[in-house]
């Protein structure tokens, strides 16, 4: 990008974030001077690395609920089965370990999929819901609220990833004999 873009570009971007912003896929608006959806959504991550005795037993769950509410990373049916099943065994498996690896494993194999239409709403919380909490309990009960959130809006899918879950398990099963 030749210099004087960068400059119109990184004036643009500052105006932006003067002005505030709201994200067109979860619908989080960010009020002048604070952090964007994205800009939470590194930060949060940074934290995961940086403190992962307090923080890292919550990330898989943060990246599932922030990942269905934002179209760019559920846009292969793949990307999407791992998201909404990864949800799916959180929310009514109790993030069983096996049931993960079956689904990865299962994954891993480039099953043929049809990913349906993306839901308008994803969710009433969002990335907001769990920043700023620095007290790990609190902030992984607030996750698991917005995880929640974001599970009960694809009420319409819960029946297509048991039936994903399902697959994985009986193929894994299949692969071991």
């Amino acid at each position: 990008m030749p210099p004087q873009h960068q400059l119109c570009y990184s004036v643009l971007f500052m105006a932006a974030i003067a002005a505030g912003s709201t994200c067109q896929d979860c619908g989080l608006h960010s009020a002048p001077n604070e952090p964007s959806c994205a800009e939470l959504r590194d930060l949060l991550l940074a934290r995961d690395f940086e403190q992962p005795a307090s923080y890292w037993r919550y990330h898989r769950l943060a990246i599932d609920a922030y990942c269905v509410q934002h179209a760019a990373y559920v846009e292969s049916a793949k990307s999407f089965a791992a998201h909404l099943c990864g949800l799916c065994i959180a929310m009514e498996m109790g993030n069983n370990e096996a049931a993960m690896r079956a689904l990865q494993q299962w994954l891993s194999m480039n099953p043929d999929l049809d990913k349906p239409a993306l839901p308008k709403a994803r969710g009433d919380l969002t990335i907001k819901h769990v920043y700023g909490i620095t007290d790990p309990i609190a902030y992984g009960a607030a996750v698991r609220e917005w995880a929640r959130s974001a599970w009960d809006a694809y009420r319409d899918f819960h029946s297509t990833a048991r039936e994903w879950l399902s697959c994985c398990r009986s193929k894994t099963r299949r692969n071991k004999s």
